[in-house]
């Protein structure tokens, strides 16, 4: 056989038939278990459309779910950063309850300047950080107690600054910059959407995004490669605080107003779709279109079972199951690969 200037010689794989066949079936395997989330997205995506086409297979359904979900998927993508290095952070939750709640009183109640209310929010959100930093890297103490110490002390700072009541008041400056829409879509989805983007490249093709994962596989062997394990991990629980605070602004936005039980509903779905996210495209490893591939499915899981008739207590049920299925599946994803 002749082969043409400028082309590549033909390959042959001298492997036996078997292992070929092997080869094949191992790659399919592969491909099936990274994307078998997606998988199912479709699936239940197909399935509730034909059972219910004129309420939830529409554009406005569509647009629905993601104005009201924009919110959530930013906190869940804000959670993979300390979950990257192996830490929880229980708090981002009530910092994003505060952070509206603050956002509420300083620019309703106290009339602040919108500016100067944000920066103050957001500052607060990188204290709060920093204090949970402080306790788990430097002292050493469990990063689950710390951060539901620290979430309960602003669960109760909130509750302290609302007085338990709704705060209304909100400037239509802020109402009108979240609630702006472009191609259908609320400027809050933008921003998760540009959130995705910075997380995937940061953690596929950044040294920082690989340091970050290296650090969660085994923080001492990370400190002797070389890895500034510390400020590392530090700085994950900063960002996860900033961003929270952030998406409280950014609810209370949405709403126009700041309910101090708001942070309630949030935590359990954000961890779910975090860990969920675990077991799609880059399996055993937090990343960020997996996270929005696995918040896709509880979302459309749980209107789906809405609109054709689910009580109200399936949402709890739903998110809760699905974040015991996703742990259990990202241990033994993690597991798999240390043998």
């Amino acid at each position: 056989m002749s082969v043409t200037a400028g082309s590549s010689p033909p390959v042959h794989d001298d492997a036996p038939p078997v292992e070929r066949v092997r080869r094949t079936q191992s790659r399919g395997s592969e491909l099936l278990y990274r994307y078998t989330v997606v998988i199912v997205l479709v699936a239940m995506t197909a399935a509730f459309s034909l059972l219910r086409p004129s309420t939830f297979f529409t554009v406005g359904n569509f647009t629905t779910i993601a104005n009201s979900q924009a919110v959530l998927l930013i906190l869940a993508l804000a959670l993979t950063l300390p979950l990257a290095v192996g830490e929880f952070d229980l708090s981002v939750a009530s910092g994003l309850g505060f952070g509206g709640i603050l956002t509420g009183y300083l620019s309703g109640t106290a009339h602040w300047p919108l500016p100067a209310t944000i920066a103050v929010v957001l500052l607060i959100g990188a204290v709060v950080g920093l204090v949970n930093g402080l306790f788990v890297v430097h002292v050493g103490v469990n990063a689950f107690i710390i951060t539901l110490g620290t979430g309960t002390v602003l669960t109760g700072l909130t509750l302290l600054v609302s007085g338990g009541q709704i705060l209304s008041g909100i400037p239509s400056a802020l109402g009108t910059a979240m609630t702006t829409t472009v191609a259908g879509l609320a400027v809050p989805v933008w921003i998760a959407l540009a959130l995705t983007v910075l997380l995937w490249y940061l953690y596929e093709y950044t040294p920082l995004g690989r340091y970050l994962t290296f650090i969660g596989l085994g923080p001492e062997v990370a400190r002797l490669a070389g890895v500034a394990v510390k400020p590392l991990r530090w700085g994950a629980f900063v960002a996860a605080s900033v961003i929270a605070s952030g998406c409280g602004i950014l609810a209370v936005g949405l709403l126009g107003s700041a309910d101090p039980s708001a942070s309630g509903s949030y935590l359990l779905p954000a961890y779910a779709g975090a860990f969920l996210g675990t077991t799609v495209i880059k399996p055993g490893r937090f990343n960020a279109w997996g996270t929005v591939v696995a918040l896709a499915l509880l979302v459309v899981g749980v209107t789906g079972l809405q609109l054709l008739g689910a009580a109200s207590w399936v949402e709890q049920v739903f998110n809760g199951a699905a974040l015991v299925l996703a742990v259990t599946f990202a241990r033994l994803v993690s597991r798999a690969d240390r043998v």
